[in-house]
């Protein structure tokens, strides 16, 4: 346990991969700037529709518009929260997993 808590405090770029499994650190180096440039583009976009959605909620007069605002809100806040745990499984936790799985010799 100790030994996985010193890990997490690690950065991708100080990972030594197996032999055989370089190629996992180009693919990271590419994907870690995409992936980040998605949660933020999905952050701005979630939250502006989260705005808006808010508006409606207030601005209904009748209650099945209430409620569908309602349920459209819990959705876009589900759909960024899930999209934020993925991005952040993918950048910091997929690597501790590759390597506790493929130990350096």
């Amino acid at each position: 346990m100790k030994t996985l808590l010193a890990k997490l405090g690690m950065t991708l770029s100080s990972y030594t991969w197996p032999d055989g499994y370089g190629w996992l650190e180009n693919l990271f180096n590419v994907l870690n700037p995409i992936l980040y440039a998605i949660m933020a583009v999905v952050g701005a976009a979630g939250a502006i529709y989260a705005i808006i959605l808010g508006v409606n909620l207030a601005k209904a007069e009748d209650t099945s518009k209430r409620d569908d605002a309602k349920k459209h809100l819990i959705t876009v806040l589900i759909a960024v929260a899930v999209t934020i745990a993925l991005v952040l499984f993918f950048t910091q936790l997929l690597p501790l997993i590759i390597n506790a799985f493929l130990p350096t010799t």
